[in-house]
């Protein structure tokens, strides 16, 4: 059985209207209470047979580095990790559109005119992160954002909501994959939440 660790970053310095905003004070501190649960991973596996994986973004990125602060590990970047991508780079039109789009489904964000118009493939983001997930091949924590956790809790639980809960900032959300099937072991901490 392979354990894979989905922990959304600290909170950001910043809202929707930033585009690559580091941790606020209040998300450095809650990326390091990560410590405890992290050593906890590590006491279990004596092996120190985990990797750590985190999307490219500051916040995720940050949030690894002071939660393995302690353990040496080395983190991968990967961009599969990265938030939902926009179809504006307009920052204000991004707000507007993720307020918009959230509550949907995804055959409703699929056939949305604006989302349709930016040409990204969200399909293709979507089976970027599931073939990432299946290919992991040793216990793994990913630092990553609210709708990737979501869109990996999505397919386990063959919804087609975008969001199926709401995992709060450093919520660890477990997973199991046992001969490449999935199964949710918990679910992180969860808050009404702004995304950010």
């Amino acid at each position: 059985m392979i354990k894979i660790y989905l922990v959304r970053h600290g909170e950001a310095s910043e809202g929707w209207t930033s585009q690559n905003p580091p941790l606020s004070e209040l998300g450095k501190s809650q990326a390091k209470s990560l410590m405890t649960f992290i050593d906890s991973i590590f006491d279990e596996n004596s092996t120190n047979n985990t990797n750590a994986i985190s999307s490219p973004l500051n916040r995720c990125i940050e949030t690894a580095s002071l939660a393995l602060e302690k353990q040496y590990l080395e983190i991968e970047i990967n961009d599969n990790f990265r938030e939902l991508p926009s179809p504006t780079i307009d920052l204000e039109k991004r707000v507007d559109w993720l307020r918009r789009i959230l509550p949907l489904t995804w055959p409703e964000l699929l056939k949305d005119n604006e989302t349709m118009e930016s040409g990204v493939d969200f399909t293709q983001w979507k089976e970027n992160i599931m073939s990432n997930i299946y290919s992991l091949k040793k216990d793994t924590i990913i630092f990553t954002h609210f709708v990737v956790i979501n869109a990996v809790i999505g397919e386990i639980l063959k919804s087609d909501k975008i969001i199926n809960f709401q995992p709060s900032n450093c919520s660890i959300t477990e997973i199991s994959k046992i001969n490449d099937k999935l199964k949710i072991v918990k679910l992180g901490k969860s808050l009404e939440s702004k995304v950010n």
